[in-house]
């Protein structure tokens, strides 16, 4: 029996060069357009007021759009056996990403791991702080709305890992957390 433990983590997402590559293409196409709206309103408008106008309205919108590519955090919620993965963009809108059924995962470990390359893999997700990050563990399970397998990468803190335990398998608990606890 599985008592009602409810666990939730926040974390952040670090920097990366994808992610910055991505901050850096919607500030720049944002300022480019901007300042092309400007001036082809200039060329257009006698009065001169439409450019800064829609200059104004560009660099608006790209500092507001620029901003959900910009803050990202990742929720982990652990309730009855199960983790809820939620994404929040700019501290304001939140996606809701997948659900995981504890008792599915047949692996966990930390990303440096060699078990981790001979997994059959189909699918990865990464909702972690960073993959570098010491704290940063994966899970391998088989998906049930799709059947592929997939290992999710994430960083919880030592409430979730405590609360993880009671719901995973027997097996998963020997090789994950009886390790973590003589090392």
């Amino acid at each position: 029996m599985v008592s009602d433990i409810v666990c939730e983590c926040l974390v952040k997402k670090k920097m990366d060069a994808i992610h910055i590559g991505k901050v850096i293409a919607v500030f720049g196409g944002g300022f480019l357009i901007s300042y092309e709206l400007m001036a082809l309103a200039s060329i257009h408008d006698p009065s001169g007021m439409l450019g800064p106008m829609l200059l104004m309205v560009g660099l608006f919108l790209t500092v507001y759009f620029g901003r959900r590519v910009l803050m990202i955090e990742y929720e982990y919620a652990y309730f009855d056996g199960e983790i809820s993965f939620d994404k929040i963009s700019a501290k304001s809108k939140r996606k809701h990403l997948i659900d995981v059924d504890l008792k599915a995962v047949e692996k966990i470990g930390r990303f440096g791991d060699e078990a981790l390359s001979k997994l059959p893999v189909t699918k990865t997700r990464d909702y972690s702080v960073s993959k570098s990050d010491p704290n940063t563990i994966y899970i391998y399970y088989k998906d049930e709305k799709n059947g592929l397998n997939t290992v999710l990468f994430f960083t919880p803190n030592q409430k979730m890992l405590d609360a993880m335990k009671t719901s995973v398998s027997a097996t998963v608990y020997r090789e994950f957390f009886s390790k973590t606890k003589k090392n």
